[in-house]
């Protein structure tokens, strides 16, 4: 069977063949006879295998076959150089042919049970000579990997494999084959029935068999031979499965062979299939999957994963989300894996091997093993034969260094670990300025530096002087290497760190500026804690660490010459062994290219983060929603790609709302995969930190989304705070840099606030509080916070409270337990202030006197009082001036007054703990007063408590004060007794008095009682106590010692009546007999003194208090409303997931039919034909610009040796003389107005202005806000601003808001947010709107515009002026037209005008109509053209269905079958309106007219218009916007089916004929838009009554042959027809010019459709308003008059296709074009031309070679890239040949500008990606930059080139997959596809667009496709038959002739066999009566010229472009042509 494959390759060797590396050096051996014995044997032995391979040929028994192979066998063991004869004799295909046919042999000759003998003996010597021949033989591997193949290997072995006798035998040969191990041989026999035991016992046994696998072709064919379908052995294909599996753990290598063999398809389908797998075989799948996915997955099959993911019934598959979240660990980077001995050899660019400024060697590396004995080299310079320089690994894992340079080898100390990757930065400094020196970084730490010469006797010399690896025949390193790079200067110390982090999966140059967004978060995050390190340690290293950020925020500056090489699998290109093409580097012995694309690079190409959040959304059980946060966090873990766009999605917003509804279903496993991700580690929580800071504040700080979770979730989730702030090394980071900036002391309150957490979390959210407290204890983020809370919630302000809070369900604010809660805050806060460095902290922040009385406020609790005297009592013993500072503030007098209302026990202990300071805790000690000004407050408490105790009613009330004054007074007469300075301080008059007073009035009012209970009795006995001690001590003034003796006498008589006088104490022994006179007069003064001013401190503070409760309330009303709108927002982010469901998104519905709409975006002259998805909110493919994932943070070090610490705004205020208040909490808190609009900002704008209009649209209008920034412009829907000048939905706005009268307000549909940078924005025009002059119509370069009522003329007038101010700022483009006034742009003639008409036709003065007018007459413009600039310029527009453009019918003939252009019957007449047309309807209309003027009404001759929003409604019924319109116009429902618009005939039949008609002119999408004819949305429009027939599409005339396009064509054929252009100015006069009102031309309608007839603003009545307004609606309003002269005919002379004075041109003349004799440029031979660009300001083509396009009209810019297949697309920015910017992976493989200021690139990513063109003039670094705004997803493979048209606002990107796909340019969004079909000839590899009319051309080598710019099929052409070339496609370059309007379309395609063919396409073949068929036509074909040029071949087309009337063409010979007509 195999004999076919037989080639003569005998004759391929039949030249001279080395056979031999010996036999080479001595070819030609001189003498025969004198043959060395050694060389006879050697030819013996070749002789014998040729001879051996010729009979195996020829052998046909087995018996002879096998005696063969066993000779053949013995040969190759005996010479190796015999294993070349057996493969230039076709051994291995003879082979093949044995393999294949012995079985068949077998079967015919024996029908045994059992395979022979002699059967298996052949098959096995097959196989030992298949194992032989290619082991550790090179050329043979490759040979039978190339030539013979697997399939053919499979073939072979089909049979065997499929005989159930013979199949265990085969597959254990294949595994000898595949190890080199015949020990394998009889491994898979003897295993029956399903014993998974047995079998695992047998692989335990040869599990020292297990080896590297040689040939894994033999593995493929066993995997396919064990799986196949009729195979039905189970245990048979668990064998086979699991010895893969066992494969892939024993060494690395296996698993990068079995991985490339692209098992993961077919091992996932058999995971998923419907059939249950055993047990055993299916975890060995799973873990066989697994293996493979850690290394590899190809994209394609990753897309199948997700896809297969989700059920049809959206409910997630549980296996596939395991595979899904195994296979997202992705460990393995693209690498080479070296099996020793093996090598990479680099090939040498530049002069000398060493440079002489010293070098860098950087490697990343991964060692499997390292080997016992040997040193190993890892990286060597050589010159010739001599080593230069190497670097070995020891086995110690230390490494060597040698070198010329010095005798001694240097050991440089490092721990290489192996089995995992590690970074080795290997710096030699030369001799400069100090001593030569080594040093070695490892994971971008230093590890050991030595002083080492630097290497001598560098010649110029080797090819290839560096290798990476070991070729020496004993090396047995097994490595892997993901990059090496070597740099000709020694790197700066810091730089290793900063490469380390980037990770072995950055293999690009480190030439970006933004090196920083590649780091991942965890990289990003070690980078800046190490930086932080540094920087806390001194002041100079902190300005060091300044200046490195800065570095690194800058890219490195390493400069692209200074790299010698960087190798890497993916961007080296490795030495051609077919062609011997050396390129960058060569592999040398065992090298293996390991390609790992991660599963999480795989998701970023299929749809990014967006896939994995749709999981988490789907998920419906607590495993699911661990299992896809797995998914998530691990695609995000190592890829900055996803994590970039996880930010661009607002992804952790979106992901922590997805999380919220599912809080209940977070388990351990899901909360620990979140907080592993946020930077918690579980295993080691000292090294926790925050790596993701956008991540952590949306998600971990999401309290209420914690609080909804299971209790043991809301315990860790607050634990983790501990850990982050208290237990991790890292804890000065995370508070100083991560969660100091978070504000999250504020949330914690918030929190508080609400009833979020149940009553049994408060403590753990207090210690949490505290936590984070105390870890940023600063007056800003946790001091302020929490006192002005404690202010604003200590004290019951019941009162006043919760009314102007909101109350919602969203946010419950907790109005129960607000004290409780504050008053534990308190506690926590005095618990904080003990520690002495809290302390100052507050000190120094906050006053603490007035502070204290804050807090105190005017009516304590008992706790709050205690914990102030707390805080008191910690203040004296801190502060020694404390006592004078209250006194101050008149604290001590306040204490006096207040602390009473809240005495109890817990209270008078903090009393005394602050009258005798902590020696209380001390029982030994006397007591010593500390603080005596607390007594006065005490005894105040004292008297009240003896009042309370006396006077309340309530009894118990009573008995609790009995109880407080007696431990009081217990406690008095203790101290007084124990400390002596406690009996010196009644030595104050004052306070002995005050106890007199209670004393005296307690005795009396005891007195007068009637009955005394028992505890009354023990009070007076304590008090009398008390005081007889005072009175006894000798510090008290004499008169009061009376005092007190007199009470004392009075209180003894009542305690014991009857008791004897001899009792009683002797006054007169107390008091003594001299009485001291105390200066009571001035004790008296100073008491009122000290009252006025405790009043006035008591009034500031309360005042204080109020401020306070009321900003507090306010914040906490803007917390909710924040919190509300942030929600809100949040939940209307739905793009994310449409994407993924669109057309070609990852989960595409396939049963949903799109709906269209008319998009408002316009084309040429404001034309409206491009259809856009109907849908709410089209998905986004938007790039925040500014966002950076691992950012390196400017570090805030808190120093206190290096940095002041700024002195706090309010410190200086406070010396100790100031008593004022000064505010020191109030902060403004401002209720954000504009906080529903601040989400749709850009980045850093600023609101100006804010307008509230409406956006009119058709007769819809819909209430907006307008909003000026600083840097764009924003159009809101839905939203207005209320008379507060706060932003509301429309919905909850009063009517009075809706100003525009009479349009029909639309609140629903099509809420756009759009937005344009200034510089967007072109030019406006006043416009007037249901005739009252209050619009505005703002036109932008992006092809949109806007049409926007306000209230008044003086709102819009504001506007204007603004508007005028931003345009007037912004600098023209050089490409305006204004700028261009040459023969060359003549040249361009009208397709000029068509590239700026949006540009022209905005403002347009009266000059500039005149200009028009002459250009239409010398037929520079068309008669569309001239048409659509009147409408303009009288004010009608697309955007209002009132004033909607008008246009003529050209055409009276509905029914021919064939149009007749060149009779005047065809056409109507332009002379008269459509309403005078015959004589009947002139009759009728002057009837109408004179019956009007007899009753002296206004006459007119219609009662109807030829314009109004009923008829463009009408027209355009089929196609949405208009559909609902007319919907709404009519009421809410369609017309009777009759009156619709079902016929054109009959459409003009009415408007030109019938009686009782109308007179209604055209619309311009009658000349432009063929999709309003068809019904494709298949609406019901119902059935016409007298036919009976369904209405749908709309019935063409004969003519059209049934073709939309066809009718649109011909149409515009005839209004360009030339009897239109000579009778047009009369059309024109009726309705613009001077017979605007002509009775005589029957031309005068309804008095009220005139400008300045109806006054809107001045009728005040409602109802008469609407009413007046319907009128407008139904009578049309007739467009402004501009012309008051008739209007001047055309100029017919010449060929009227073309511009006056042009004689000849390209569609007319095309066979007069000729080539020009000289090139207009060229690149060079190895240049080919891919494309032409326009520069207009130097009036040339400028050619652009492949990896390079120029900006138009700006030569000198440039965008440069590798288009390579080895490139990473890195984009060059090229200004002046200077190098503005590099950017990194942007995966680049085509490019086109739009503009000069947007460029579109096509991705090796599938993606295609649009860049905003940035200009800085000033800096000289970066004149250009490219900044990425959106990338769009929806190919499926690379994107191999684009086109982009701004007129049309459209891109078109052309893939490998088969298909172009349609986007907006504005918007970034997918449209729709066009498919050519899919595999390699599909692939679309030209786009084009035709600027004037939108067709889209695209080109694949099978077809040639054109379409409409909705995608709509017009014709195509076959190219198969076509192909001249095998190397190049049929068609190699393609252009469209450009002109304002063409009666011949015409496009250009080049060949590769240098041919240009003009065709154009028509519909002249279709047969009669049948519906149209567009093809194209041949016109001629143009041969380039191939001018005295030595090649032979003819050049290749490669580039064409029309300008003009001119062509110009390039070619593969870099050469550029222009093509000429005559003059």
């Amino acid at each position: 069977m195999l004999r076919t494959l037989f080639t003569p390759l005998s004759a391929r060797f039949s030249l001279p063949s080395p056979l031999s590396p010996r036999n080479s050096q001595d070819s030609v051996p001189e003498v025969p006879d004198e043959l060395d014995p050694e060389d006879f044997a050697r030819d013996v032995l070749v002789e014998l295998m040729r001879t051996a391979t010729e009979r195996l040929k020829a052998a046909e028994s087995l018996t002879e076959r096998i005696e063969v192979l066993s000779e053949i066998h013995k040969i190759m063991l005996q010479d190796a150089c015999t294993k070349d004869v057996f493969r230039e004799m076709d051994g291995f295909l003879v082979l093949m042919s044995v393999l294949s046919t012995i079985h068949p042999q077998f079967s015919k000759e024996t029908r045994e049970d059992t395979a022979s003998s002699e059967l298996l003996e052949a098959t096995r010597l097959v196989f030992v000579i298949l194992s032989e021949a290619l082991h550790k033989h090179n050329e043979n591997a490759v040979y039978f990997r190339t030539a013979v193949g697997l399939e053919s290997f499979a073939q072979a072995t089909l049979a065997l494999v499929s005989d159930a006798r013979t199949i265990k035998q085969t597959v254990s040969f294949l595994t000898c084959l595949a190890l080199h191990n015949f020990a394998w041989s009889r491994f898979f026999l003897h295993i029956t029935g399903a014993d998974y035991a047995a079998a695992d016992s047998k692989f335990l046994e040869f599990s020292a068999q297990l080896g590297m696998i040689h040939v894994p072709e033999a593995l493929r064919v066993l995997y396919d031979a064990v799986t196949r379908g009729t195979q039905d052995n189970a245990l048979l294909r668990y064998m086979g499965i699991k010895l893969l599996e066992r494969l892939t753990l024993h060494k690395h290598r296996n698993q990068c062979v079995l991985s490339s063999l692209g098992l993961e398809r077919t091992l996932f389908e058999r995971l998923c299939a419907p059939t249950v797998l055993p047990k055993a075989e299916r975890q060995v799948i799973q873990k066989f999957l697994r293996r493979l996915l850690d290394q590899s997955i190809r994209t394609e099959d990753a897309r199948l994963m997700f896809q297969r993911a989700i059920r049809n019934d959206d409910a997630l598959d549980p296996d596939v989300l395991e595979v899904l979240r195994a296979g997202m660990k992705v460990k393995w980077p693209e690498h080479f894996s070296l099996e020793s001995p093996a090598a990479v050899r680099v090939t040498k660019t530049g002069s000398r091997a060493l440079p002489a400024t010293g070098f860098t060697f950087m490697t990343w590396l991964w060692i499997e093993k390292i080997p016992r004995d040997k040193h190993h080299n890892l990286f060597s310079i050589s010159t010739g034969d001599r080593v230069l320089f190497s670097l070995k690994l020891r086995p110690d894992g230390s490494l060597d260094c040698e070198s010329t340079g010095n005798k001694e080898p240097a050991v440089l100390k490092a721990r290489l670990a192996k089995g995992r990757w590690t970074h080795l930065t290997l710096t030699h400094y030369p001799h400069r300025n100090s001593k030569p020196t080594i040093r070695l970084f490892i994971d971008g730490t230093i590890a050991d530096s030595v002083n080492w010469q630097y290497p001598k006797g560098d010649t110029n010399g080797t090819n290839r002087p560096y290798t990476i690896g070991d070729e020496s025949s004993d090396a047995c390193l097994n490595w892997c290497l993901a990059s090496a790079y070597l740099f000709s200067l020694p790197l700066s110390d810091d730089l290793p760190r900063f490469i380390h982090h980037l990770g072995p999966r950055y293999v690009a140059r480190f030439q970006a500026a933004d090196l920083i967004r590649f780091l991942t978060y965890e990289a990003a995050t070690a980078l800046n804690i190490h930086l932080y390190g540094r920087a806390e340690q001194t002041r100079v290293s902190a300005t060091d660490v300044k200046n490195l950020i800065s570095s690194f925020k800058n890219g490195l500056g390493i400069g692209d010459s200074s790299i010698l090489f960087a190798v890497a699998p993916a961007t080296t290109r490795f030495e051609d062994t077919s062609t011997g093409e050396p390129n960058d580097a060569a592999m040398g012995g065992d090298v293996f290219v390991a390609r790992c694309n991660g599963l999480d690079l795989a998701m970023w190409e299929i749809g990014g983060a967006a896939v994995s959040l749709r999981l988490i959304q789907l998920a419906s059980n607590a495993h699911e929603v661990s299992r896809a946060l797995g998914v998530l966090t691990d695609g995000l873990r190592y890829g900055w790609q996803n994590s970039e766009d996880m930010e661009r999605l607002r992804g952790y917003d979106i992901l922590a709302e997805i999380l919220r509804k599912k809080c209940q279903l977070i388990n351990m496993t899901g909360f620990e995969t979140l907080f592993e991700f946020l930077g918690m580690n579980f295993k080691s929580p000292d090294h926790s930190t925050i790596v993701n800071t956008v991540a952590y504040r949306t998600i971990a700080l999401d309290f209420q989304l914690w609080s909804r979770t299971r209790r043991e979730i809301q315990l860790v989730h607050l634990e983790h705070f501990v850990t982050l702030l208290d237990t991790s090394r890292h804890k000065r980071f995370n508070s100083k840099q991560r969660i100091a900036k978070m504000g999250v002391v504020r949330k914690l309150l918030f929190v508080l606030q609400t009833d979020w957490y149940g009553q049994d979390m408060l403590p753990f959210l207090l210690d949490t509080l505290r936590v984070v407290a105390e870890a940023n204890f600063s007056i800003d983020a946790a001091i302020r916070p929490i006192v002005s809370y404690l202010a604003a919630n200590l004290h019951d302000t019941s009162a006043t409270n919760g009314t102007s809070s909101p109350h919602s369900m969203m946010s419950r604010i907790d109005h129960q337990n607000v004290q409780y809660k504050a008053e534990q805050v308190f506690k926590m806060l005095v618990a904080i202030l003990d520690n002495p460095i809290m302390f100052n902290k507050f000190t120094a922040a906050l006053p603490l006197t007035r502070i204290c009385l804050l807090l105190l406020g005017d009516r304590p609790t008992p706790f709050t009082a205690t914990l102030v005297l707390r805080v008191i009592s910690i203040a004296l013993g801190m502060s020694t001036s404390f006592i004078r500072k209250f006194e101050l503030v008149s604290g001590w007098n306040v204490l006096k007054l207040v602390l009473p209302y809240g005495w109890d026990a817990q209270v008078q202990d903090a009393a005394f703990d602050v009258l005798l300071g902590r020696s209380r805790d001390k029982m030994e000690i006397v007591p010593a007063v500390v603080c005596p000004y607390i007594v006065p407050a005490i005894f105040s408490s004292l008297k009240m408590a003896l009042d309370s105790s006396r006077v309340a009613e309530d009894t118990q009330v009573r008995a609790t004060s009995t109880a407080i004054v007696e431990h009081l007074l217990e406690t008095l007469i203790e101290t007084h007794s124990t400390s002596p300075t406690f009996r010196e301080v009644f030595r104050s008059h004052a306070i002995t008095q005050s106890f007199i007073d209670a004393y005296k009035m307690f005795a009396t009012s005891v007195a007068h009682a009637i009955d005394i209970d028992q505890g009354t009795v023990r009070v007076l006995e304590k008090l009398s106590h008390l005081g007889l001690s005072i009175a006894l001590d000798n510090s008290v003034a004499v008169t009061q010692k009376q005092e007190i003796m007199d009470v004392l006498q009075s209180a003894e008589s009542v305690l014991n009546p009857q008791a004897s006088q001899e009792t009683s104490i002797d006054a007169g022994t107390v008091v003594g007999t001299k009485a001291r006179r105390r200066r009571m007069a001035s004790v008296r003064l100073s008491m009122q003194l000290g009252e006025s001013a405790v009043k006035r401190s008591i009034i500031r503070i309360r005042e204080w208090r109020t401020s306070v409760i009321a900003t507090e309330k306010k914040r906490l009303r803007k917390t909710v409303l924040d919190l509300r709108e942030h929600h809100r927002q949040v939940a209307s982010l739905t793009e994310w997931a449409t994407v993924l469901t669109t057309e070609r998104g990852l989960w595409a519905k396939p049963d949903v039919t799109p709906r269209w709409r008319l998009d408002e975006t316009e084309g040429p002259y404001r034309v409206r034909k491009k259809l856009e998805h109907d849908e709410d909110k089209p998905p986004s493919s938007k790039v925040d610009p500014n966002q950076q994932i691992g950012d390196v943070q400017e570090l805030d070090v808190d120093t206190r040796s290096i940095m002041q610490i700024e002195v706090p705004p309010w410190s200086e205020s406070y010396e100790l003389s100031s008593t004022e208040v000064d505010d020191q909490l109030g902060e403004e808190i401002v209720d954000d107005k504009h906080r529903r609009v601040r989400h749709e900002l850009e980045p850093g704008d600023v609101i100006e202005a804010v307008k509230t209009v409406a956006r009119i649209s058709g007769v819809d209008s819909s209430p907006g806000l307008l909003i000026f920034g600083k840097s764009h412009l924003y159009l809101l829907d839905g939203l207005v601003e209320n008379d507060d000048g706060e932003v509301i939905d429309a919905h909850d706005a009063p009517r009075s808001l809706f100003f525009v009268p009479g349009s029909i307000i639309d609140l629903d549909s099509h809420q756009r947010a759009q937005r344009w940078p200034h510089d967007q924005i072109m030019s406006y025009s006043d416009r007037t709107f249901l005739f009252r002059d209050v619009a505005l119509e703002i036109y932008f370069r992006d092809s949109r515009s806007l049409l926007v009522v306000f209230v008044d003329r003086k709102q819009r007038q504001a506007t204007t002026k603004q508007l005028a101010h931003m345009i007037g700022k912004l600098v023209t483009d050089p490409s305006t037209p204004g700028a261009i006034k040459s023969p060359f742009v003549g040249r361009l003639s009208s397709k000029l005008s068509s590239t700026f008409s949006a540009k022209i036709m905005s403002g347009f003065t009266q000059d500039e109509l005149s200009v028009a007018q002459r250009k239409w007459q010398s037929r520079e413009i068309s008669n569309f053209t001239y048409l659509s600039i009147l409408n303009q310029v009288s004010g009608r527009t697309p955007s209002d269905a009132t004033q909607y453009p008008v246009f003529p019918w050209v055409l009276s003939d509905y029914t021919s079958s064939k149009l007749d252009l060149s009779s005047p019957q065809t056409f109507r007449d332009l002379t008269l309106p459509m309403g005078a047309l015959t004589p009947a309807r002139q009759e009728a209309a002057q009837s109408r007219y004179e019956s009007l003027m007899s009753v002296e009404e206004k006459p007119f001759h219609y009662g109807t218009h030829f314009s109004s929003s009923m008829i463009v409604c009408h027209f355009l019924i089929r196609i949405e916007p208009f559909t609902h319109m007319f919907k709404t116009l009519q009421g809410g429902d369609w017309d009777l089916p009759d009156r619709l618009f079902i016929d054109m005939k009959r459409a003009y039949t009415s408007a030109s004929a019938d009686i009782r008609g109308d007179v209604r002119e055209l619309i311009p999408e009658f000349y432009s838009c063929p999709e309003f004819l068809e019904n494709s949305a298949n609406l019901d429009f119902g059935v016409q009554q007298n036919t009976g027939e369904k209405i749908h599409d709309v019935k063409l005339p004969p003519w059209a042959k049934n073709d939309p396009l066809l009718f649109i064509v011909m149409n515009r054929k005839a209004l360009e027809s030339d009897y239109v252009s000579e009778h047009l100015p009369q059309w024109i006069d009726l309705i613009w010019g001077y017979k605007q009102a002509d009775p005589e031309s029957y031309n005068v309608f309804h008095p009220l459709s005139y400008e300045g007839a109806i006054d809107l603003d001045s009728i005040t009545d409602d109802l008469e308003r609407e009413a007046t307004v319907g009128i407008i609606h139904n009578f049309g309003q007739t467009p402004r008059k501009i012309f008051a002269a008739p209007h001047p005919p055309r100029n017919m002379h010449g060929n009227s296709s073309l511009p006056l004075g042009l004689i000849y041109g390209v569609a007319e003349d095309y066979h007069l074009l000729t080539q020009g004799s000289r090139p207009l440029k060229d690149l060079g031979p190895e240049q080919p031309v891919r494309d032409l660009v326009l520069d207009l300001i130097g009036q040339q083509v400028v050619p652009c070679p492949d990896g390079m396009r120029c900006v138009p009209s700006r030569p000198h810019e440039t965008v440069m890239w590798d288009s390579s297949s080895s490139s990473m697309g890195a984009l060059k920015v090229v200004v002046d040949r200077k190098v503005s910017q590099v950017v990194e992976s942007a995966f680049c493989s085509c490019a086109i500008f739009a503009d000069t200021d947007t460029l579109i690139t096509g991705s090796t990513d599938n993606m295609v990606r649009l860049w905003h063109v940035v200009r800085v003039g000033q800096s000289r670094d970066q004149p250009m930059t490219l900044q990425l705004t959106h990338q769009m997803r929806g190919h499926t493979a690379r994107v191999s080139c684009v086109a982009a048209s701004r007129a049309w606002s459209i891109i078109v990107s052309g893939s490998k997959d088969g298909s172009a796909a349609l986007w907006d340019l504005n918007n970034g969004v997918y449209t729709r596809s066009i498919w050519h079909g899919s595999g390699e000839t599909n692939e679309v590899h030209l786009v084009a667009i035709n600027e004037s009319t939108g067709y889209i051309a695209t080109c694949s080598r099978q077809r040639l496709w054109l379409h409409t710019i909705n995608a709509r099929p017009i014709a195509s052409l076959d190219l198969t038959d076509l192909a001249p070339s095998s190397i190049y496609p049929p068609i190699t370059s393609f252009a469209f002739l450009e002109r304002d309007y063409s009666h011949t379309d015409l496009i250009a395609t080049g060949g590769p066999d240098g041919t240009i063919t003009f065709r154009t396409w028509n519909t002249d073949s279709t047969p009669e009566g049948e519906k149209a068929r567009w093809e194209f036509a041949t016109l001629k074909t143009l041969k380039v010229k191939t001018e005295g040029r030595y090649r032979t071949s003819t050049p290749c087309v490669t580039a064409l472009r029309f300008v003009g009337e001119s062509l110009y063409h390039g070619e593969d010979t870099g050469k550029l042509y222009g093509w000429e007509l005559p003059d």
